[in-house]
């Protein structure tokens, strides 16, 4: 077994833990404290979402995500708004590379010869993204969602999370039409199932903690990481995922089943 191996199989337990170990830390966000971002994306976001009725309700910072050692995505914040029906709540926010951080990983996957992953993983995460996400909750208690977060399908989720999502890049119109396809065509099939609306605050706050209810209870259940994710996340590299599969899993093994540091609260 490589110490890459074993570090890599280290580091998704501790990030998945991290991610999934309780709830998140929202923090109410001011726009003025990230001027590194892009803040015309934001305000054009709101402006042709409240052309269509929308109304902006928060915007917050996942204090798990910004204080994360191992993240390459400087801090951030999510504008969140929802539409005139209180069906469905809007999402953007822009995932931004820490510059410093990802340059010392392309220099020590040059020094320990990973002449090529290494390189395009360096690529893949120069470029700003521009996240949009559309978020509904039933009253059947599962949810459906669309995004143009590509990367956030590598992780699969509980039956009651019915999620799709779109290349980066995809236009927000595109999705958010998606997603009004999506919603309708499941009230079609479930007459008798309705929209839990969102009104104020509080509303979005206690929405937000039941989907992550069900990604924690989820991820607990697989013990937080399948193969077929980690195969995703390697981009098809069977023979990896399988290896950092197996090492993880003896890793918790070794730990009783649940990690070292299956106690840390976000």
């Amino acid at each position: 077994m490589t110490n890459s191996i074993q570090q890599a199989a280290q580091s998704i337990i501790a990030s998945m833990q991290r991610a999934y170990g309780g709830e998140s830390t929202l923090l109410d966000a001011d726009e003025s404290h990230f001027r590194h971002l892009d803040l015309r994306f934001y305000r054009d976001f709101q402006g042709q979402h409240e052309a269509q009725g929308f109304r902006h309700l928060r915007d917050v910072e996942v204090a798990e995500i910004s204080n994360s050692p191992t993240t390459f995505v400087a801090r951030t914040f999510i504008r969140s708004m929802v539409s005139a029906d209180g069906g469905t709540v809007a999402y953007y926010y822009q995932v931004k590379p820490r510059m410093g951080r990802l340059i010392r990983h392309l220099l020590r996957g040059l020094k320990n010869g990973r002449w090529l992953d290494t390189p395009r993983f360096f690529l893949r995460t120069l470029k700003t993204k521009h996240c949009t996400d559309y978020e509904s909750e039933l009253s059947n208690g599962h949810f459906i969602t669309t995004s143009n977060a590509q990367s956030a399908g590598n992780l699969s989720l509980p039956s009651t999370i019915d999620s799709e999502f779109h290349p980066y890049g995809t236009s927000p119109v595109v999705v958010a039409n998606r997603h009004r396809q999506r919603l309708d065509a499941y009230f079609a099939s479930a007459p008798d199932v309705r929209p839990r609306l969102v009104r104020t605050v509080e509303d979005l706050t206690q929405m937000q903690r039941r989907i992550k209810a069900q990604k924690n209870a989820y991820r607990a259940a697989v013990k937080w990481v399948t193969q077929a994710d980690l195969e995703r996340m390697s981009l098809g590299n069977p023979l990896l995922a399988e290896a950092v599969y197996e090492e993880i899993r003896r890793q918790l093994g070794a730990d009783g089943g649940e990690g070292r540091s299956a106690t840390i609260q976000p």
